[in-house]
């Protein structure tokens, strides 16, 4: 047998050595896993997604010792795993991708038509406070944002603001208190911005948020289904859900939506993703029409009847 033989059968045993220890969800317990992250989140993963659920079910308990996916499971439904595991399989299962400045048209006109009429309302009103929510902040990257914007706008002057970023993932909430991102994430941020709030570091790859940035967000682990948990948030003046509803079954986003429609003020509005289709739920939120492009919706009056379709 000739070496390049020899090492092509090597690389066949490495490979099925490799397939051997990465197990796939049998339908059943696939069914099992998606209906109980289901109840825990309301997003409902789909049997395409198989291959990448069973890599992180399976890393979860690999680290917890055990010895397969259904002593993971029976552990899932022991009395302390709500405590001890739940946010562990979450901070695993969903995904985090975010960056500072994301969809800058949208930005740009949420500030002009909606941030500083608003801001000018609040000061003839004799009232000095926004609040404003991101409601899957992930890593920081959405609440920072608007916590820049603030500091660059001459109307906020004077105001006083309360930025809450929630996220049901732990530990991304953890990584938005320290502040650090690198040149993907800050990629869109100009410069002068970045410059004047952050700190590279040595090498350059890392910038730190300044802590008066910081300080200007508070972080939250917060579910969108836990109406009770989100109430104690209390009431904002605007709620930014993108790239969240995506995730949700028409059941979860209807939820989802009541909790953020009785956490906003009468006047407040929410910001939703552009691939984000709110009609089937207009008795909740009306689209601002005349100001679609930043995808805001403001409360739908009382009584507004819920869509047949």
């Amino acid at each position: 047998m000739s070496l390049l033989q020899q090492a092509r059968e090597r690389q066949q045993e490495l490979n099925a050595q490799t397939t051997a220890k990465k197990e796939l969800l049998a339908p059943d317990l696939f069914n099992k896993f998606s209906d109980l992250i289901y109840q825990i989140s309301g997003i409902r993963f789909q049997v395409a997604k198989n291959y990448f659920l069973s890599s992180k079910l399976q890393k979860r308990y690999e680290d917890l010792g055990l010895k397969g996916f259904n002593e993971y499971l029976q552990f899932l439904q022991s009395p302390t795993a709500k405590q001890t595991e739940y946010h562990k399989l979450m901070d695993e299962v969903t995904i985090n991708e975010t960056f500072f400045f994301r969809n800058e048209p949208q930005l740009a006109l949420f500030e002009k038509e909606f941030l500083i009429p608003l801001l000018r309302k609040r000061k003839l009103e004799g009232k000095n406070k926004i609040r404003l929510w991101s409601c899957a902040s992930s890593t920081g990257d959405e609440a920072y944002t608007m916590a820049l914007q603030l500091l660059s706008i001459p109307e906020a002057r004077g105001m006083q603001f309360e930025i809450v970023g929630t996220d049901i993932c732990r530990d991304a909430i953890d990584k938005a208190l320290k502040g650090e991102y690198r040149k993907y994430a800050i990629r869109n941020i100009p410069l002068d911005m970045l410059a004047q709030y952050f700190t590279a570091s040595t090498d350059g790859h890392v910038h730190t948020l300044k802590q008066e940035v910081r300080n200007m967000v508070k972080f939250q682990e917060c579910n969108l289904m836990d109406s009770d948990r989100i109430r104690m948030l209390g009431k904002f003046d605007f709620a930014f859900c993108r790239n969240v509803l995506i995730y949700f079954d028409e059941d979860s986003k209807e939820k989802a939506l009541k909790n953020i429609y009785n956490s906003i003020q009468e006047d407040g509005f929410l910001i939703a993703g552009h691939s984000e289709n709110l009609y089937s739920h207009r008795h909740i939120f009306k689209a601002v029409k005349e100001h679609s492009q930043a995808h805001a919706y403001v409360k739908a009056p009382p009584g507004t009847e819920k869509s047949r379709f």
